[in-house]
């Protein structure tokens, strides 16, 4: 009968594990049991997989960008319509309404992403970012490829995968509204290129543009839709709200911007002014005191935060009803 020693034993009992060890591959890895009996299995997705998910020639993407109570392109459109005094028509055309909103607001403010180049839009699929492009005039050497010299590897695929097609649907609805609105796109389109020359050249795009694109034409452009009678009221108020919402950027950036606060006392008297010579005693009173929380912050030389932007808002939206009421 054989004997092993305690050294024997354990150097049997290692043998065997490595032994076993070996042996795994070939034997079936054991599924913990479920509950339900079910077990998923991670799976490569195929690429022809990814075809699944495109089902359109241009596709987009939407979403809600911060607050949706602040002075933006689609309350500066609102107010355009209501300084026209369409909040007592009957016959208002409402998907006209909602059509030249929708430009002003998504298509506009997609045209106008575009100036802040890679870093405000979404990111293409690998696939579509490895297409280049090719042009004869920007062939290593030429002039245009030293203009646009450094890391502009995906600078073209995005220009003509991104930009060509949010600006031709832009231009498409703004046709179907009509004259006034392809030309305001085209001024849109233009300010866009300014501003992304702005941001190439002095490396900051002017709160000016924005301020235009935000308040200005939105609010031009619903007044030309629905005024009947003189615009130079509407296009007064207009210009005194988008001087305002200049301030309000300057203000938020910095509380002690004395430009800012220029800004800001300019829009505001010229809005009061309108009230009075409009003989709306009532109106003024309300938008004075909608007013007033952004100076007494300023007088006691706290900053100014986003909670004012409901308070701009609705002074906007006001005194563009007064108008309305006062004048159509």
């Amino acid at each position: 009968m054989a004997t092993f020693t305690n050294r024997e034993l354990q150097t049997a009992m290692m043998e065997s594990a490595v032994t076993e060890v070996n042996d795994a591959p070939a034997r079936p890895t054991p599924i913990p049991s479920r509950r339900l009996g079910l077990h998923w299995r991670p799976v490569a997705v195929h690429p022809a997989a990814l075809e699944l998910m495109s089902t359109g020639l241009i596709n987009a993407q939407v979403w809600a960008d911060q607050s949706f109570w602040r002075p933006l392109a689609l309350w500066a459109g609102v107010a355009g319509a209501l300084s026209t005094g369409v909040a007592g028509e009957r016959m208002l055309d409402w998907r006209a309404l909602a059509l030249a909103l929708l430009l002003v607001d998504m298509l506009w403010g997609a045209v106008w992403r575009l100036a802040g180049g890679r870093s405000v839009l979404l990111p293409l699929a690998p696939r579509a970012a490895q297409q280049q492009v090719w042009l004869p005039y920007l062939r290593p050497g030429s002039p245009a490829a030293r203009i646009f010299s450094g890391s502009h590897h995906d600078l073209w695929p995005l220009a003509f995968r991104v930009g060509a097609p949010t600006v031709l649907l832009a231009l498409v609805v703004a046709a179907v509204i009509g004259v006034e609105a392809l030309g305001l796109t085209i001024v849109v389109v233009a300010l866009t290129v300014l501003g992304w020359t702005a941001r190439h050249t002095l490396h900051s795009i002017p709160m000016l543009l924005t301020s235009l694109i935000s308040i200005g034409l939105p609010w031009l452009l619903l007044l030309w839709q629905h005024a009947d009678q003189n615009m130079a009221l509407g296009m007064a108020l207009a210009g005194l709200w988008t001087l305002h919402h200049w301030g309000e950027m300057r203000i938020l950036g910095d509380g002690a911007d004395a430009v800012a606060m220029l800004l800001l006392a300019a829009g505001e008297l010229g809005v009061c002014a309108l009230l009075i010579a409009g003989q709306a005693p009532l109106w003024l009173a309300a938008i004075v005191l909608l007013l007033l929380p952004t100076w007494l912050t300023i007088v006691q030389g706290r900053a100014i935060g986003r909670q004012m932007q409901p308070l701009w808002l609705l002074a906007m939206l006001l005194s563009a009803l007064a108008l309305g009421q006062m004048n159509y």
